[in-house]
């Protein structure tokens, strides 16, 4: 099981979709993804028709996976065992931040700088520190 990281640009991204359950489907997809990988299995996230083309030398290891309504950016391999999502496209529409658009592709590149970085948990698992009433 490999691990999946989410970087602030994103969390900022996620954030504005508030408690929606497109925010969780997000969550929980790029969980599942990182979780059917390996070091010695590859999952969805390292399928080569995910490799953008065309792209600008600083983002020739960023690739594209549609959720939903929605275009995920990340970086990562099986090999390293860890994926770093970096930048949502909220409600993909064509001709708005295509990747042949050199302002979206500066806006990929500032977002794949971008380290401070939070684990994606498994959105299924019970969280340990939900307060049961005890005091």
């Amino acid at each position: 099981m490999c691990s999946i990281l989410m970087n602030v640009t994103m969390t900022g991204q996620l954030s504005s979709l508030g408690h929606s359950k497109d925010r969780g489907m997000i969550e929980k997809r790029l969980f599942q993804f990182a979780r059917d990988a390996d070091v010695n299995r590859r999952g969805g996230l390292d399928n080569p028709a995910l490799i953008m083309k065309r792209m600008p030398e600083d983002l020739k290891d960023v690739r594209k996976i549609t959720i939903g309504r929605h275009r995920v950016y990340f970086t990562g391999h099986n090999t390293q065992c860890s994926y770093k999502a970096i930048y949502v496209k909220l409600f993909k529409k064509t001709g708005v931040d295509d990747e042949d658009d050199p302002k979206h592709q500066k806006q990929l590149i500032k977002a794949s700088l971008d380290e401070d970085l939070e684990e994606i948990k498994d959105p299924d698992a019970q969280d340990d520190s939900e307060d049961f009433g005890c005091n």
